[in-house]
């Protein structure tokens, strides 16, 4: 369960924390949160999925063919071409209550200290150093984020989500469950209204790039072979992922 410490001059009194020196607390993350402003990119370089996390649907992308094992991370460094953002500030996080958002940070992560290590705040009571900018991108990206929640609404009030195909997943030997796309015939017959309304939330732009994006999917078994725990990882995977062209996707327009 998540244990969120509250960033603020009062709760953060005498805490530090410490920046993570690698990206190996997320090496048994398999499903990194996405937000559309990112997917582009993320969709050239691994296959993207929706998934239920409670109520909503979250836009992620798929890092492993098993639970605890991300085939992107390798002795702490990023194997892929491009990085999703969510990793640049964990343990951080926005959280909504009510009509007001709060920044947290995870208190069960390990990197918080009391002595030693980065300030939260100044003596001015102002973000200090890392903190102030990993806020900044949280601050940035909120928007983008609450959109990309409002857009998969969007698509499950539509009735269009689907599970990805059970060959697909037979092929890879995919373990994770719950991943889900957008069933493309069911699309395709939405009346004009309910296809008006998908484009008002912009949500069609995820719904292809999810789609699309399921032609990465053979990097997964690629990466099984160079990261499966054991075996070191060449210096250069430049030759290893290829020269795919990136989609673009325009969602903020």
């Amino acid at each position: 369960m998540p244990n969120p410490l509250v960033i603020s001059p009062k709760e953060c009194w005498g805490l530090t924390w410490h920046p993570p020196i690698d990206l190996s607390f997320a090496a048994e993350t398999v499903l990194l949160p996405l937000h559309a402003g990112e997917m582009a990119k993320a969709a050239a370089s691994m296959p993207l999925a929706l998934v239920k996390q409670g109520r909503e649907w979250q836009l992620v992308g798929v890092c492993g063919l098993e639970p605890g094992h991300n085939l992107f991370i390798k002795q702490g460094q990023w194997l892929g071409h491009y990085r999703p953002q969510w990793l640049a500030t964990w343990p951080f996080a926005v959280v909504q209550v009510g009509e007001k958002s709060l920044i947290t940070f995870e208190r069960d992560s390990g990197l918080l200290g009391a002595e030693e290590g980065e300030p939260f705040f100044d003596a001015e009571d102002q973000p200090s150093g890392r903190t102030a900018e990993v806020i900044a991108t949280l601050k940035a990206n909120h928007g983008k984020r609450r959109r990309t929640r409002d857009a998969l609404s969007a698509l499950q009030r539509a009735g269009v989500i689907t599970p990805w195909p059970e060959t697909l997943q037979s092929q890879l030997g995919m373990a994770v469950p719950g991943l889900h796309m957008v069933d493309e015939r069911a699309l395709a017959e939405l009346d004009d209204e309910a296809f008006l309304a998908l484009r008002k939330a912009q949500a069609l732009p995820i719904a292809y790039a999810v789609n699309l994006s399921l032609s990465q999917s053979h990097l997964l078994t690629r990466l099984a072979r160079v990261n499966s725990g054991k075996a070191p990882v060449e210096e250069n995977l430049d030759n290893f992922f290829g020269d795919d062209e990136e989609l673009t996707f325009d969602f903020d327009s």
